[in-house]
């Protein structure tokens, strides 16, 4: 009997899975079993498919948009995902999705060609990936800090100014009043047209608590962080129109 494949050569064997007679160079054994090249390809992609996972596949989306995909064969879906996953529900879609697809593989319900460039698709995702998260934690341990010593010093330029906007409006009380001090806010703010746009005693304003205390012959206003360290680094006085003064504010100890 000559092989099927090669009709110059004698059969060695006859292949356990189609029958056919094959020659010593066609011939592969497995298990004590023996296949044609054709049908250990077969057999081969059987096994692959049968070895897909669908808890893996729904883990590996989790971590990575569309790494589940990839997993399973289906390079193109899974990159769709990866690329519109900042959407989320493409994510959490694609979740189900390779769950769903792995476990059809695993029960042969479904037949995915195994592909060379999976395992390629899969490295450049994850490098990816592990790229991306690794710029933006750099970037946020860049820009975070830069961002909160800006907004201190925001806040802190923005109290100086109100702290000075509110002695002006008292003293321009006082010229106005034959040089009497106001008694307390209410008078700047009944007055016609009023000498401030807003009450400001004991009031937060971007970070900074303010107090006004009135006296026969003059007045003190004091702008002190609501937050020591969080929202202001300093206190800031004044009294009778004379300089703002600045002290370290101390952040409260804790029990």
């Amino acid at each position: 009997m000559k092989c099927v494949n090669h009709i110059e050569k004698d059969s060695s064997g006859v292949c356990n899975h189609c029958g056919k007679s094959i020659c010593s160079d066609c011939m592969v054994e497995i298990k004590g079993e023996m296949y044609c090249k054709n049908c250990l390809a077969l057999k081969t992609g059987q096994l692959a498919q049968e070895e897909r996972s669908p808890a893996l596949a729904a883990i590996l989306s989790f971590i990575v948009p569309g790494m589940g995909q990839i997993y399973n064969g289906q390079v193109g879906k899974g990159l769709l995902i990866f690329f519109t996953a900042w959407l989320v529900i493409p994510w959490i879609i694609g979740i189900f999705d390779a769950y769903r697809t792995a476990d059809k593989i695993r029960q042969g319900t479904l037949n995915i060609k195994s592909k060379p460039g999976c395992l390629i698709a899969f490295a450049i995702v994850a490098a990816i990936s592990i790229i991306s998260v690794f710029i933006i934690a750099l970037l946020a341990a860049i820009a975070i800090p830069n961002l909160l010593r800006a907004k201190l010093a925001a806040n802190m330029s923005g109290a100086q100014a109100t702290v000075r906007s509110i002695s002006t409006a008292i003293e321009t009380y006082k010229a106005d009043s034959n040089g009497q001090y106001p008694a307390d806010e209410n008078q700047l703010m009944q007055a016609n047209p009023p000498y401030l746009g807003d009450y400001y005693n004991n009031k937060i304003i971007r970070g900074y608590v303010y107090s006004i205390g009135f006296k026969p012959d003059g007045y003190q206003i004091i702008a002190r962080p609501e937050n020591c360290g969080t929202t202001g680094n300093k206190i800031f006085t004044l009294e009778n129109n004379g300089e703002i003064t600045e002290t370290q504010c101390t952040a409260p100890q804790s029990p």
